[in-house]
């Protein structure tokens, strides 16, 4: 059981950066075939979440290369940068899009 938690050593490290970003890109398909049925406020709330996902799966991504080394990144200047980039314009998408939850059935605009 230590061996599995280790992360390190663990085979679940792999397994977990890879099912993470196909889980966000199973929701970006999903989202996008949702938005052919809808127009208005509605429309404008699924294209949000649609970048949250887009921005989630990117920063998912990049999270299963980690440093980038492999690519000419050195540690100062790695892909974790971007990372975070990404994982804080997906934050930002998910705020916004409850933003537009919350006013999606009144009066008001967004």
């Amino acid at each position: 059981m230590v061996d599995l938690l280790d992360y390190t050593t663990s085979p679940l490290v792999l397994i977990l950066k890879i099912t993470a970003p196909l889980l966000f890109l199973g929701a970006l398909v999903c989202y996008v075939i949702v938005r052919r049925l809808f127009t208005g406020k509605i429309r404008l709330f699924i294209d949000t979440v649609i970048l949250f996902a887009f921005f989630t799966l990117v920063a998912g991504w990049l999270r299963i290369y980690a440093d980038g080394t492999d690519f000419g990144f050195t540690k100062e200047y790695s892909l974790r940068w971007f990372q975070s980039v990404a994982y804080i314009a997906s934050a930002g998408f998910f705020v916004y899009a409850g933003y537009r939850l919350l006013h999606l059935s009144g009066g008001e605009k967004p």
